[in-house]
């Protein structure tokens, strides 16, 4: 399977399924973010688990076309400046967080957003629109 499908799927589903959970469980979604804020050895592996997998994608789909390809390779570079931010400035990391998942017009605009971005990975990826 190409990459890019692959890629597509995968972060496709991850995206309409985080984007509902922002959306549906506002309530859920601060907790975790307090609980991760009271436990550095998670934050760490969180942090460890991020840049892995967005330097899985960088290294293997770093691809910048003015198509939907490029959708998963942001995701990725996302992940790695994520990944690297929680081990270099995790404070600033959960200050910003905790903001977002208060803020709740900013949440339900991240819900909307991750949905029809993961929506369209999904649609392309699966090949519904063929």
């Amino acid at each position: 399977m190409e990459t890019s499908i692959l890629l597509a799927q995968v972060i496709g589903l991850y995206l309409v399924l985080e984007g509902l959970v922002v959306l549906t469980q506002r309530k859920f979604v601060l907790n975790i973010v307090d609980d991760m804020s009271n436990h550095k050895a998670l934050m760490y592996v969180t942090g460890a688990m991020v840049l892995v997998l967005g330097l899985l994608i960088v290294l293997n789909h770093n691809i910048w076309e003015a198509t939907w390809r490029v959708i998963p390779t942001i995701v990725g570079w996302a992940m790695v400046i994520k990944g690297v931010a929680i081990f270099f400035v995790p404070k600033m990391v959960m200050r910003k967080a905790k903001r977002f998942a208060k803020n709740r017009n900013m949440a339900v605009l991240a819900g909307i957003v991750a949905v029809a971005l993961g929506a369209y990975l999904v649609y392309v990826g699966f090949g519904l629109g063929a």
